[in-house]
């Protein structure tokens, strides 16, 4: 996911809504806006569909937001459209999944096939005059429907792939389609779609993928297509002339909206920015400031409010709205708490400073307020870390690490400052030893509270995948002997007293038992593939259990063997295992979470009313009771009090 630079911190109220008696939403209020859409009859009534995070509904244009459904969560919904005949009614396009619909604003949803038959899922048309008219761009076979979807028939445009449709303002006859064709890259229909004619001279070869008509003036037609070129006509789509939106040459053309009060202002979603032409698209300049800069995926303007519009953003807050035309811009996000969380880093402590990684960026929550964390990761674009490390002994002093550097906190994460290293010596030099560890990974001893221990991103020196400290930073040496060299070490996690286990990409589970002295193969009967998590009992060093692809499996005897637990995880892909001070075990599916009360013989499902099922992360915060944090793709963080 790409995102432009943000300046600053970005500063998110929490917002802790409860879901149940159990679970409640933590934030960060985030979202991967991809459309917005705007009740045309209830015009504070907007609609923002997410990726991975649902179809959310705000009724008061913007100012809050709620999930009035679970169906399109951990979906990628490209674009999301208001019934303009019936207001209740809101269509939308899933990644690989076709055309769906609601009746009831969003509650619930239904895929449409008509006749049977999967469509690939482009923005339908509605015909303006008619609107229970609607066109079905699906590539190569299309469909119409003139009853609102109860009956349809499938058509062709000849010569033709189609990519957009749309209908003319007031004769529902009239219909331009647009694409990759043979000879001209557009087409039009005088009878509602049955035949065709190739138009659209001036479009050159690039395939077509919107086009849209001025209300007002239906002689004029802006299509864009190549991705970046917007294009104009003035004689209803015969010919076309080249737009100069004054934009780079990969910033592609996400989107593109009229006022409905004066159709000569215009607005462009794109890469580089929003645009917007007061001229009917002679001339354009750059609304966007305050918007934090991210890529604008669609926008959206307010019909009867003059300066009111609507921006979705593929980061931060997800949705940003101006009153004033764009002089300003203000977040759209409480209550949105729809972010694609990676990573959830809980304090050793409760009240301790919580840390999630998300698509966008690294957050930070201390007391009430999410606050974006950049430097001293990264000053100019989001920080994007490897892993967070709270120490055992201290739970002030936090260490944060990514690449070839670690970062140590001392006053919960509030500062952060780069420890010095020790530069290798003469006799190291002379021996060819002067490579520097880097940090992957991190774990700290379970014996020694200055013993710690880094993972490489990868290495060709043999026996340099680990290093290890003994001084508390200051001095590191090799400590991978053993280990596979040219793979990362993915996750490093502390046993007992001097025993290390490391996975290591493609390679499986190591361990060793002095202090990194030898390592040796731990893995026997694990799956091959990817192993996304591994847990050690706080109790029993030698209980373990790692999260793959390929589902759950548990070692009693320190990664001597192994065997899949868990009947129901048998075929889950696990993203997350987390082991509770009391000794119960959580893990986290693309189906939801699951509980072990008996150190993983039997499991059940802890979802109660979780909105979003998708887990990616789990972490615990240690209490009375402490708590279960849960991080969703597209569904930010929940919590629930450890039973």
């Amino acid at each position: 996911m790409r995102s432009k630079a943000l300046h600053g911190f970005v500063t998110l109220t929490l917002l802790a809504a409860a879901a149940s008696a159990q679970w409640r939403s933590e934030g960060p209020f985030l979202a991967n806006g991809l459309d917005v859409a705007v009740d045309p009859t209830h015009t504070d009534t907007v609609y923002l569909a997410t990726q991975g995070g649902g179809v959310w509904r705000s009724e008061d244009g913007g100012g809050t937001w709620t999930l009035p459904g679970d169906e399109m969560t951990s979906r990628k919904v490209n674009w999301l459209m208001v019934d303009p005949g019936k207001s209740t009614t809101l269509w939308a396009g899933v990644e690989d999944a076709g055309m769906w619909r609601s009746l009831d604003r969003g509650a619930t949803w239904k895929q449409l096939e008509p006749n049977g038959e999967d469509v690939v899922g482009l923005r339908i048309a509605f015909a303006p005059s008619a609107p229970q008219t609607i066109f079905v761009p699906s590539t190569n076979l299309h469909y119409r429907t003139a009853d609102g979807g109860k009956t349809w028939t499938s058509f062709r445009v000849a010569g033709e792939d189609s990519y957009a449709i749309a209908v003319h303002p007031t004769n529902p006859k009239i219909v331009l389609s647009g694409g990759r064709g043979q000879t001209l890259n557009l087409a039009r229909s005088q009878d509602g779609g049955k035949t065709w004619k190739q138009t659209g001279i001036g479009i050159k070869d690039a395939s077509v993928h919107r086009i849209v008509f001025d209300p007002t003036n239906p002689s004029i037609v802006y299509a864009y297509a190549g991705f970046r070129e917007l294009f104009k006509s003035t004689d209803g789509g015969d010919r076309f002339t080249p737009l100069d939106l004054g934009i780079g040459a990969t910033d592609d053309v996400t989107d593109l909206d009229i006022d409905p009060g004066d159709p000569k202002v215009l607005w462009a979603a794109t890469e580089g920015g929003l645009e917007v032409s007061e001229d009917a698209g002679e001339t354009w300049h750059r609304a966007d400031r305050g918007t934090g800069d991210y890529i604008v995926s669609a926008v959206a303007l307010v019909p009867g409010k003059p300066g009111t519009v609507l921006a979705a953003t593929n980061g931060g807050a997800g949705l940003y709205k101006t009153s004033d035309g764009g002089g300003t811009w203000s977040q759209s996000n409480r209550g949105l708490a729809a972010a694609w969380v990676k990573k959830v880093w809980a304090p050793a402590k409760a009240g301790g400073p919580l840390y999630v990684q998300t698509g966008v960026g690294l957050f930070r929550r201390d007391g009430g307020t999410w606050a974006e964390v950049r430097q001293p990761f990264d000053d100019d674009e989001e920080a994007t870390l490897d892993g967070i490390l709270y120490d055992r002994t201290s739970p002030q002093t936090v260490y944060a690490f990514s690449g070839s550097k670690y970062w140590r906190s001392t006053d919960g994460g509030r500062s952060w400052r780069e420890p010095e290293r020790k530069e290798p010596g003469l006799r190291q030099m002379m021996r060819g030893d002067i490579s520097d560890p880097e940090f992957k990974s991190m774990a700290q001893d379970a014996g020694d509270a200055k013993t710690f221990y880094a993972g490489a991103w990868s290495s060709s020196d043999p026996g340099h995948a680990v290093y290890k400290t003994t001084d508390g930073g200051k001095t590191w040496k090799p400590s991978g002997n053993g280990l596979p060299e040219e793979n990362a070490v993915e996750i490093l996690r502390s046993g007992g007293p001097k025993t290390v286990y490391a996975v290591v990409a493609k390679d499986g589970v190591f361990r060793t038992r002095d202090g990194g002295g030898s390592w040796t193969n731990a893995g026997s009967g694990l799956p091959g593939g990817e192993v996304r998590e591994l847990v050690v009992s706080p109790t029993n060093p030698a209980a373990l259990f790692a999260a793959t692809e390929h589902g759950l499996f548990q070692s009693a005897d320190g990664g001597d063997s192994w065997k899949r637990t868990g009947a129901s995880l048998a075929e889950e892909d696990i993203e997350a295992v987390v082991y509770a001070p009391g000794g119960d075990v959580f893990a986290g599916a693309f189906e939801g979470i699951y509980r072990s009360t008996d150190g993983g013989a039997t499991w059940t499902k802890m979802n109660g009313e979780l909105p979003n099922v998708d887990v990616r992360a789990l972490a615990v915060e240690p209490g009375s009771p402490g708590r279960l944090y849960a991080g969703f793709g597209g569904g930010s963080v929940w919590s629930a009090p450890l039973p």
